[in-house]
């Protein structure tokens, strides 16, 4: 990383599920979250990033928002949203990420600054038909933003 450039980490374990009734089961653990959906189903997890607006006098600026996470067949990481407070600053959709992500990054465009909390979305997906209940989990190790303002 540059000088000047830093990044905040939540362990998986600090999710927020928006639709409870679209999972089947939550388990936090040492090392991550793990999410078990049900079939056919979608919802978005939620992890509020410690935020400092303005560090060493300077405004601090987002640049990316770090995901760490692994996916079974029948679960997918559809799409990721930064927030700073109600406003939308970065989205990608449609990435239709499986397997073994450990390191994923997604860019903030225009690194703006930081002015309320900082809050990543994941949307996470189901398929249908999956074989087991094991074949569509999710672990997520954790979540960080990639700060620069120091």
């Amino acid at each position: 990383m540059a000088d000047g450039t830093y990044v905040e980490w939540v362990h998986g374990s600090t999710m927020q599920v928006e639709y409870l009734s679209r999972i089947t089961s939550v388990r936090h653990t040492g090392p991550f979250v793990r999410i078990e959906g049900a079939g056919g189903q979608n919802t978005w997890v939620h992890f509020p990033i410690p935020t400092l607006a303005v560090s060493n006098g300077k405004a601090t600026r987002a640049q990316a928002a770090l995901v760490s996470f692994r996916t079974r067949s029948h679960a997918t990481v559809h799409e990721v949203i930064v927030y700073d407070g109600e406003k939308r600053i970065a989205e990608h959709m449609a990435v239709d990420m499986q397997g073994d992500n450990l390191d994923a990054r997604f860019e903030i465009p225009d690194s703006p600054e930081v002015q309320k909390g900082l809050n990543v979305t994941v949307g996470v997906t189901f398929a249908d038909g999956a074989p087991d209940t094991r074949s569509m989990q999710i672990e997520i190790v954790g979540v960080g933003i990639e700060f620069s303002g120091q």
